[in-house]
């Protein structure tokens, strides 16, 4: 009997993995559709189901140091999806963890969120391997897949969560990027030695954390921000590795960030 009651359990959780899985649209050539503008509402007590098509490609235009460099991808590694309200669940197909250009893939999540109501950032666990050249030098580099998402939309994936029946709202908050603080902030002299003069020149009051973010996507050094008008800090990066960095200013009503170099 125990046998039995083994041979039923493995048969409905292999049904559970199959209902789970998406369906791949092999002719999508978009990065991620839907993109992170577009994502639908989870209801608290309500079931989801939405699908994620992704296109890994073969080359891509990043930027650095302000300038598009033209970079080709050697592979992807997805380990999971962190950060989804409570209830929800993820699975990729295929389940990587690796996936090579021009590869296609989807992602489901889906579940029943009892979350409280609210804006969740998601966050890709992985990173994308890529080679090309820049300035005259062998680009052999790595993001994590989150920087390069930030770069295509200028956001972020975010999930927000409403009540049973509420409509369902887009708007800025700290997972948005934000193009007038962006505008209102400027890094100089870039490259540098490593000391970096940050300048903020806003109209209100902006608060949040002022972070640079190295290529591997640590947080090496942050600072706590609260002013009205003008503002000015010394960064001192002289202590770490040469290389690329992102400054980001992360406030509640979204993020700002400019690339910089140590040399």
């Amino acid at each position: 009997m125990k046998k039995i009651y083994s041979f039923v359990a493995f048969i409905l959780l292999a049904v559970g993995i199959a209902s789970a899985q998406c369906t791949i649209d092999q002719n999508s050539t978009d990065l991620f559709n839907p993109n992170p503008d577009n994502v639908p509402c989870a209801e608290v007590g309500v079931a989801y189901d939405q699908t994620l098509q992704f296109h890994v490609p073969v080359s891509r235009d990043i930027t650095i140091v302000g300038q598009a460099v033209t970079v080709f991808i050697d592979s992807v590694i997805l380990n999971t999806v962190t950060g989804l309200p409570a209830g929800l669940n993820w699975s990729a197909n295929p389940v990587g963890p690796l996936y090579l250009p021009d590869a296609h893939g989807c992602g489901k999540t889906f579940g029943t969120t009892t979350a409280a109501v609210g804006n969740y950032p998601i966050s890709f666990d992985g990173r994308i391997y890529m080679h090309g050249s820049a300035f005259g030098f062998t680009v052999d580099t790595s993001f994590i897949i989150d920087q390069l998402i930030q770069q295509e939309y200028g956001k972020t994936f975010s999930i927000d969560v409403i009540a049973q029946g509420a409509v369902c709202h887009g708007g800025t908050g700290i997972n948005d990027f934000n193009n007038e603080l962006n505008t209102a902030i400027s890094v100089y002299p870039n490259p540098s030695n490593g000391i970096f003069e940050f300048r903020l020149n806003a109209g209100g009051r902006v608060a949040g954390d002022l972070n640079v973010i190295d290529v591997t996507g640590r947080i090496v050094h942050t600072t706590k921000v609260d002013v009205m008008g003008l503002y000015n800090s010394t960064i001192n990066l002289s202590q770490f590795a040469k290389g690329l960095y992102t400054i980001q200013l992360k406030t509640a009503n979204g993020f700002a960030s400019k690339s910089i170099s140590v040399e």
